[in-house]
């Protein structure tokens, strides 16, 4: 049993230690309920509500809400699982509302060595291995299949898009579905590039895991998304800092090593969605354009990765958004909700379908 506790962010939210595994810490379960104390509410969290019903209902993205009967919000009786990106925690509360709208309950990881799973005299950011993040990510995934008694639709951004994906393909008996949220598939440069950068960091990883790599600071997706830079954002610097944390080279060596095992193991059978902007701008001067682009990775790679790895996908490229689609601006969000609850409710239909044709043939 995990020891939940109120959570920083506030009324409904609860997180719990997932304690440790092989490898080292599993990281830190968080869970959302919809239910209110009113002496605890503020406007922030009102408008988190409104705003997450409300793009509970925009099945379509022109930001109509659906109605009843067409099926949509709260009517799933799912799990959905959210896994953040690199240098990152979960905080994006608008997610949890619009799950819990659809009928969903809502979960979030936030993966060893990020967020609330940092503890002093740690490294932040620091994974080693690909093996570590598949290890949390079974952690989260069996906890919430023994509390909800369901098979959790699996969310991954970034670099949680990458472990999200690894963690599939290894073991989709426990999944329900798959979204990957402009997930780190494939190196910058391509998997030729990625191979070769591999092979190159393999004997310092094994020798010096956690020496720093002096790479260019780039806080642009930070300047987009925080408040305090002209964004929507409030973020935890401590959780969320500006440039990023240090990147090491056993951390990029895990990166790419779990790149690698994607791309030599079986194609993905479950439904997968691909949610992305539709222009990346990953240049190393600041433009004010970032803002409305994909300022972390690649798109194109991103898409043929995807289309490689997965068999029965479906992409949702929404048009100004942000390495993270759902920091975009509001209506951009509007569309990348929309087209997200579509596919939900797909899936939901889809799995409805298979089985009355399993109970049909029973």
């Amino acid at each position: 049993m995990l020891d939940w506790s109120a959570d920083f962010l506030g009324l409904g939210v609860e997180s719990a230690p997932l304690g440790r595994g092989h490898f080292g810490e599993l990281g830190t379960l968080i869970r959302f309920g919809a239910e209110r104390s009113p002496e605890r509410t503020t406007a922030h969290d009102a408008g988190l509500a409104a705003s997450g019903e409300r793009l509970a209902g925009a099945v379509d993205g022109s930001g109509v809400p659906g109605s009843a009967d067409s099926g949509s919000g709260g009517s799933a009786g799912g799990a959905l699982l959210y896994i953040h990106g690199w240098s990152d925690y979960f905080f994006n509360l608008e997610l949890a509302h619009f799950a819990s709208a659809r009928g969903y309950r809502f979960y979030a990881l936030d993966l060893p060595e990020h967020g609330r799973s940092l503890a002093s005299g740690e490294m932040p950011g620091f994974v080693g291995s690909a093996e570590h993040y598949l290890e949390s990510v079974g952690a989260a995934v069996d906890a919430v299949r023994r509390e909800t008694g369901v098979l959790p639709v699996l969310m991954g951004h970034s670099t949680g898009g990458l472990a999200a994906a690894l963690y599939a393909q290894r073991s989709p008996e426990c999944l329900a579905a798959v979204v990957l949220s402009s997930p780190w598939l494939v190196a910058h440069g391509g998997a030729a590039a990625g191979r070769m950068l591999e092979a190159a960091l393999r004997p310092a990883s094994m020798r010096w895991p956690r020496q720093r790599l002096l790479l260019p600071s780039r806080g642009y997706f930070w300047r987009a998304v925080a408040k305090e830079a002209g964004g929507e954002w409030e973020l935890r610097e401590d959780m969320r800092p500006r440039n990023a944390f240090p990147i090491r080279v056993g951390w990029l060596h895990g990166v790419l090593e779990a790149q690698r095992s994607l791309r030599g193991g079986p194609r993905l059978e479950l439904p997968v969605l691909l949610l992305a902007s539709t222009t990346s701008d990953v240049g190393l001067i600041w433009r004010e354009r970032m803002r409305e682009r994909d300022a972390v990775l690649a798109i194109a790679p991103m898409r043929r990765a995807a289309a490689e790895l997965c068999r029965n996908l479906d992409e949702a490229l929404v048009e100004g958004g942000l390495h993270d689609v759902l920091l975009s601006s509001p209506t951009v969000r509007n569309e990348a909700y929309g087209r997200l609850g579509s596919w939900l409710e797909g899936v939901e239909a889809q799995t409805v379908a298979q089985v009355r044709a399993a109970g049909q043939e029973s």
